[in-house]
């Protein structure tokens, strides 16, 4: 039988259960208001529990939630806060269903002192869309995805052994998932630590990283443009040069960075994407894109030349740093390098506006050769699962895949070096 008086903190009677089990199985008290705003919790009950973590639905978020979020959102320096931002968590809310984003909020045992925040948004994706683990496990996985990566502790209190008691205690996060997902943690992070080294998360999930670890590239941005420029040897800035000469001789026009940062924007940006044949998929929906306006964190860039678009960059800003998610250019310019001049141009953009002082281009290696502009940073996919029979042995299942496909291309390798090898056949007697 439910508690008197604790039907009106959740939507049904499964709910309020599952929590239970799922505080029960975690060793934490779990406080979960989903149906009504809540603003004096009661935590004086809790008053001997070291830890305890409460799951906010967005319509019960109050302004003692906003404003400790906010104090600890100004103060973290991670690579992703933006998404881990009040504004961010806005347009969730204002596009996404409302059982697919949480706020969690971590206390401490001081009554009415929070002490770490993170936001959940619901995802259904599979372990490793990439290669042969692609086709072979295509069951998709329910994950509570921290948006960040992260969560938000003051520095003072962000400790591997703190990160690892809040991660833990989300794994009482409502509506029954497979694993949390950290979409991309930095190396040697407090983070990293909580889940390489400490055994309160190691205890409660597998951990994995599906992809291993990763470089991310960054391009620190100089105050001004004769110092970006005297980053190059003589010989890059000539054929930088010699490119955007080339473009504005056969497109009719220089080529200029324009922003998109307004609602009205929205569709220039989408034609831009179709006029340069590329695959609308990649955009975010009109909903989204206007959500982000409202809020102040759309900002994504249009290449032109001669009235045509000839790339798009894809991104948002966060604090000093912009992020980049993704460039596309037209392929039948290939010719006259066009990721090359429009990563050159937007360079360019960023340094005149003042605004940013890092581009963060995430995972992946860039198309063009490695620039000494850049440094790199090792990252990566964190998945914390539920130890589940069904976890392990997809975990298995992965490993097996991965190992097959290692076998596979130093076979390949082998092969084409004993052809490279192969001796010409002789002229027939």
């Amino acid at each position: 039988m439910m508690p008197s008086g604790c039907n009106r903190h959740f939507r049904s009677r499964r709910d309020y259960f599952i929590a239970l089990r799922h505080a029960a199985a975690y060793g934490m008290p779990t406080i979960i208001h989903f149906a009504a705003v809540k603003p004096d919790l009661d935590i004086q009950s809790l008053a001997k529990t070291t830890k305890f973590v409460e799951f906010v639905a967005p319509a019960s978020v109050s302004e003692a939630h906003r404003d400790v979020w906010q104090r600890l959102h100004r103060v973290h320096t991670g690579h992703e806060t933006v998404y881990a931002s009040p504004a961010f968590f806005e347009m969730l809310k204002a596009t996404q269903p409302a059982e697919t984003v949480l706020l969690a909020v971590g206390h401490s045992p001081v009554p009415h002192t929070a002490s770490a925040v993170a936001v959940l948004r619901m995802r259904e994706q599979l372990l490793d869309p990439h290669g042969l683990a692609g086709y072979a496990l295509r069951r998709k996985m329910r994950m509570w995805a921290l948006s960040g990566s992260e969560p938000l502790l003051a520095p003072e209190n962000a400790t591997a052994d703190a990160l690892a008691g809040f991660l833990r205690g989300l794994g009482g996060a409502p509506y029954g998932f497979d694993a949390l997902e950290l979409q991309s943690v930095e190396v040697g992070s407090p983070c990293w630590k909580a889940v390489t080294e400490t055994g309160e998360v190691r205890d409660s999930f597998f951990v994995y990283m599906p992809n291993g670890i990763r470089a991310c590239h960054l391009t620190p941005l100089p105050d001004t443009q004769d110092a970006y420029l005297a980053q190059f040897p003589r010989k890059k800035r000539y054929n930088l040069s010699r490119q955007l000469k080339q473009i504005a001789e056969n497109l009719g026009g220089p080529a200029q960075v324009v922003p998109l940062d307004t609602q009205a924007a929205i569709d220039q940006l989408s034609e831009a994407v179709r006029l340069i044949d590329a695959n609308t998929n990649v955009l975010l929906s009109k909903a989204e894109y206007a959500a982000l306006a409202r809020q102040g964190l759309l900002l994504n860039f249009v290449v032109q030349a001669g009235g045509q678009p000839i790339a798009v960059i894809l991104g948002i800003p966060s604090g000093s740093t912009y992020r980049i998610n993704k460039v596309i250019y037209a392929q039948r310019l290939a010719p006259y390098s066009p990721g090359t001049s429009t990563l050159h141009l937007m360079n360019e953009w960023f340094i005149a506006d003042g605004r940013f002082k890092l581009l963060d281009f995430g995972f992946g290696e860039p198309g063009r050769a490695y620039s000494s502009s850049n440094t790199t940073v090792a990252r990566a996919r964190v998945l914390l699962l539920r130890r589940t029979l069904r976890n392990r042995l997809l975990l298995m299942a992965h490993r097996a895949i991965l190992a097959c496909e290692k076998v596979a291309r130093k076979s390949i390798a082998r092969i084409r070096r004993q052809s490279d090898h192969k001796p010409a056949p002789g002229p027939k007697p």
